[in-house]
């Protein structure tokens, strides 16, 4: 009998892992959307919603695999598109659907290498680089473990803020039991935060912590046309370039056995991210805490392997707890360690591709120091790169490696960036 249902044990002791980071970064990404008008019931359900079926589909004849909206798209989407060039997060997310079908039909068509070959191998690990930093300083900035500063870049916090003090206590935390090779190190750091914080009094469970969910339907809300035709292929663009780079190195990462065609669950990705949108979640992606269990032999129901049916169940179960998840949010140590535990995952998968990289040029330091320093915005940041690298090449005599489509692709993006200054 015990070796019958030990599977089961088994399933969800990985699925609670994966649902310890799923849970805050959707809390993270939904407490990051109400700066941009957005409920933050809406944004917490249609998250969840949305996370949980395509966590189902996507891990069907495969290996388990998370889908959440990713941090750091999400911040360059609200900061930089949202609140600095003024579009409606409804005409944003509008074109995610748009893009996300775009996708689709990429990926049907088998035409992932054609995309591949417009990116050279360093914009895709620059750009992987770029939001693993968008990641990581979220999560720093949330901690005020980064703050800003009149008169330099930025300025470091100080441990007597408890915030930038718990979170750090639980980053070490989790390292320490990682390098330890403890499964549940996670879960354990982020349980110990929450549970100091909260007898601490650094926040509380409201008196009502369940509530009737509710969804924030773009359509419903109507569009602001905010948005211009060229504005909106350049930030169409950059999200599909990102969502790929971003899930196929987590994919690539999947132990032993990466899927033979990532065609197929990039396809189903970005078909349940174009219905996401229309739900009113902000575009997902495969979360690298996906690749980071180890690979194990699991039962499979219909299909989907029973770490990711736990995931999704445990998911489903969370929908009406929006008012709880709120008021976390409000002491954000145990969401920014979430997010910094991604981030790092995510740098890890950057630094592998450096590695494996044959020979670094100076173009290449060149191509990442840019990425580096415009991390904060992508599109902008994918842009002056190709720019760079395209030029560099030229200039030094090696125009026969540049991909037809790498010129197409940078001229695009180069009018987009500049229509608004066009007579």
């Amino acid at each position: 009998m015990n070796e019958r249902y030990g599977w089961i044990g088994a399933a969800l002791c990985r699925a609670f892992v994966l649902i310890c980071a799923a849970v805050l970064v959707l809390t993270a990404t939904a407490a990051l959307l109400t700066r941009t008008g957005m409920p933050f019931a809406g944004a917490y359900t249609g998250g969840v919603l949305v996370a949980a079926v395509g966590t189902l589909i996507v891990s069907r004849n495969g290996a388990p695999r998370v889908l959440l909206p990713s941090p750091a798209i999400t911040a360059w989407l609200v900061y930089e598109e949202i609140i600095a060039r003024g579009i409606a997060w409804q005409d944003v997310l509008i074109v995610s659907a748009v893009t996300s079908l775009i996708g689709v039909l990429l990926m049907r068509a088998a035409s992932t290498g054609r995309m591949i070959d417009a990116l050279p191998p360093v914009i895709r690990t620059g750009l992987l680089l770029s939001l693993a930093l968008g990641m990581l300083t979220q999560a720093a900035q949330a901690a005020r473990i980064l703050l800003p500063s009149p008169w330099a870049l930025t300025m470091g916090g100080m441990l007597s803020d408890p915030l930038t003090y718990f979170t750090l206590v639980g980053v070490l935390l989790v390292l320490l039991l990682y390098v330890q090779q403890k499964e549940l190190a996670l879960p354990i750091g982020i349980g110990i935060v929450l549970l100091l914080t909260w007898a601490e009094g650094f926040w509380e469970i409201p008196a009502a912590p369940f509530l009737q969910p509710e969804l924030a339907l773009p359509l419903m809300a109507g569009g602001q046309d905010t948005l211009d035709v060229p504005a909106a292929i350049g930030l169409g663009i950059t999200l599909l370039i990102a969502l790929t780079v971003e899930s196929a190195a987590v994919l690539s990462a999947e132990g032993e056995r990466p899927p033979a065609k990532p065609d197929v669950p990039l396809a189903r990705l970005f078909a349940i991210s174009g219905i996401g949108s229309l739900l009113g979640a902000f575009p997902l992606s495969i979360a690298p805490i996906s690749a980071a269990l180890p690979a194990a032999e699991e039962r499979r129901i219909v299909g989907i392997p029973a770490t990711a049916m736990g995931t999704a169940l445990l998911l489903f179960l969370l929908l009406p707890c929006a008012p709880l998840l709120a008021a976390l949010a409000e002491f954000p140590a145990a969401p920014a360690l979430a997010l910094a535990m991604l981030g790092l995952m995510l740098l890890q998968r950057a630094l592998v591709q450096l590695q494996s990289a044959k020979r670094l040029t100076l173009c290449d330091a060149a191509v990442l120091a840019v990425f580096v320093l415009a991390f904060y915005d992508l599109r902008t940041g994918l842009t002056l790169a190709l720019l760079t690298w395209v030029l560099l090449m030229a200039a030094g005599g090696a125009h026969h490696a540049i991909h037809r489509s790498t010129i197409v692709l940078t001229v695009i993006l180069i009018l987009s960036q500049l229509f608004p200054w066009l007579p």
